[in-house]
């Protein structure tokens, strides 16, 4: 019965609603039975947000390894105290790659990275070579180069190496230890000795520099350090705590102060002729209009059947089972969560979107520095509500609803009780004010499927929505400045004998 109830609200994602209504004519939950009434009087002849389908993603990245063993204080991975998050499972297989065809396909640029230490995996030759016509990335430490795993690289053609570091600091990679950092550039030599040995200029290197406090007046010396090993590309990252041992080492103590130093440091490297960014940008701002993340990269890690759209912590309520890239990438999840970044209206963006560092930086700073309330008393409620419910005593249990909604810090909890006001709201033929309440509850809780079915039929009415001015924003500036690596007939002869 689970699994009936996820394929009818899968086809209700995918705008499918015939089949949705023959699942239902054949033996529709109980559960359901609200969203069947709704569906049975639903308009059919228009997709709500149609204008908001977008191309495919350019940028793909997949995990393919789960091992590391530099145990990272900032690593938020799950590796600052282990080396393998699973026993019995350590790497992405060919055949989970080979699954990633389709969505790899309409790709310009394709990452391999972690979750753990890319180059633990002993099958990187094998996603390269199924990556010829792509634009190539790696990403590591940089610990397990020698020069025969340069050399190997260099065969596949791999494009860019991407390498972390972050100099002296206790939180980042080697804990800011002499021995480590100087390894580290005896390592970045190393590769430039063996490319020049084997007069081929791929792969480019490229720097990633996770900034703290501990390391922020360091960034001339890394960045001048880079610039002298022949590596022209830096970006600068936040490093983003999840404890507040870590919050205390991070740049978001003193925003103001840290942002007036990195935008500095950008300005004078960049007028050098270095191609400095901070996530993308040449100045980092105080917040940002709109997530550079949105309809350009998708980002395939564990749950490979449903992918990340960032880098933060939003999950989607879709899996993709068996749908095509275009399908999954234009379903009304997606349509709904373009709209919503890209019409101009961020108060209704999803709370987890409103409160993350890349939008707002400064929020990350007050989840640090506010105490929150506890949540004990509001789970009572929800318990208390939801029986008033089964008793249909609908006002004892729409008041408790309103009242988490009002006083719960939840997400999770908050979500849920604006999806039970929801329903109420459409049993007593409230629409307007079910579609505003479906509206909340994505909003706290954006993976909540079932609000999300009721969600995409209301939407359907006419005048459900104001007329939408598209303020599309999507930039592939920096995308585009990670040309293909020119693989000149010398290389391929080189390489070949």
């Amino acid at each position: 019965m689970e699994q009936l109830k996820k394929e009818i609200i899968h086809f209700i994602l995918n705008d499918n609603l015939e089949q949705a209504d023959k699942l239902l004519a054949q033996s529709a939950p109980s559960e359901l039975n609200d969203l069947a009434k709704l569906l049975n009087k639903t308009p059919r002849q228009s997709h709500p947000l149609s204008e908001w389908k977008s191309p495919l993603p350019k940028f793909i990245t997949t995990s393919v390894s789960y091992t590391c063993g530099i145990g990272c204080e900032m690593c938020n991975s799950g590796f600052a105290d282990k080396t393998s998050l699973f026993e019995d499972y350590k790497y992405l297989s060919p055949d989970e790659f080979e699954a990633l065809t389709p969505w790899i396909h309409n790709a310009t640029h394709v990452a391999l990275v972690g979750l753990g230490e890319t180059l633990d995996s002993p099958h990187l030759e094998i996603f390269l070579e199924k990556l010829r016509d792509k634009i190539t990335f790696i990403s590591t430490s940089g610990v397990p180069l020698n020069k025969k795993a340069i050399e190997k690289l260099i065969r596949a053609q791999l494009h860019y190496l991407n390498l972390s570091f972050d100099g002296k600091t206790t939180a980042g990679h080697g804990g800011g230890r002499d021995s480590y950092i100087n390894k580290f550039w005896e390592k970045v030599g190393l590769i430039q000795k063996t490319k020049q040995a084997l007069n081929v200029s791929h792969p480019i290197l490229h720097l990633t520099v996770a900034v703290d406090s501990e390391n922020i007046n360091q960034l001339d010396e890394i960045i001048n350090t880079a610039k002298s090993h022949d590596i022209h590309s830096v970006d600068l990252i936040y490093m983003v705590p999840h404890n507040y041992s870590l919050y205390q080492k991070s740049i978001f103590t003193d925003l103001k102060v840290n942002r007036e130093k990195i935008n500095s440091v950008m300005a004078k490297w960049n007028a050098l002729e270095m191609h400095v960014r901070f996530f993308e940008k040449t100045e980092l701002e105080s917040s940002s209009e709109t997530c550079y993340f949105v309809d350009k990269h998708l980002m395939f890690n564990l749950n490979r059947q449903k992918p990340d759209l960032c880098c933060g912590s939003l999950d989607m309520p879709l899996n993709i089972d068996g749908l095509l890239p275009e399908e999954y990438w234009n379903s009304f999840p997606l349509r709904y969560f373009r709209f919503l970044h890209f019409s101009g209206a961020q108060e209704n963006l999803p709370e987890v979107c409103q409160t993350c560092w890349v939008l707002d930086p400064e929020k990350l700073n007050d989840a640090f520095a506010d105490a929150k309330p506890s949540d004990e008393d509001c789970l009572p409620w929800y318990r208390e509500a939801g029986q008033y419910k089964s008793e249909n005593k609908m006002d004892n249990a729409e008041s408790l609803y309103l009242k988490i909604t009002q006083l719960s810090r939840d997400r999770q909890l908050i979500g849920k009780s604006w999806f039970h006001l929801g329903v109420m709201s459409l049993n007593k033929n409230r629409q307007k004010e079910a579609l505003q309440h479906m509206k909340n509850a994505v909003q706290f809780c954006f993976d909540h499927t079932l609000a999300f079915a009721f969600l995409a039929l209301l939407m359907r009415y006419p005048n459900s929505m104001k007329p939408s001015v598209s303020a599309r924003k999507t930039n592939y500036e920096f995308i585009d400045f990670f040309k293909p690596a020119i693989f000149s007939k010398v290389e391929e002869t080189t390489l070949s004998s």
